[in-house]
């Protein structure tokens, strides 16, 4: 990830949560949150600490004509992306 160039969104912990709700009986009868990959999400954030902003990203238009695109959620401390969670590429 190019980290600042990638970031296009700031956006908040519940809207992700809600926006990313997967609906499958293996993790039971309640939707999870990034459904396979919830342990990531939950890695991330239990990272999070004070003055920390989550952040849309996706890679340029370019990338994903290539077949290399790459989107998800960045968390950002002090201007640096210091967790991932990759949520589409092509």
């Amino acid at each position: 990830m190019q980290e600042q160039a990638w970031l296009n969104k700031r956006v908040d912990i519940e809207e992700v949560e809600k926006k990313n709700l997967v609906f499958n009986e293996r993790f039971g009868p309640d939707p999870v949150p990034f459904g396979a990959i919830a342990d990531t999400w939950i890695k991330l954030k239990q990272q999070i600490q004070e003055g920390d902003e989550l952040w849309q990203y996706a890679s340029p238009p370019a990338t994903w004509k290539a077949l290399c695109g790459r989107a998800g959620y960045a968390l950002v401390r002090d201007d640096k992306v210091i967790f991932v969670i990759e949520t589409m590429m092509n």
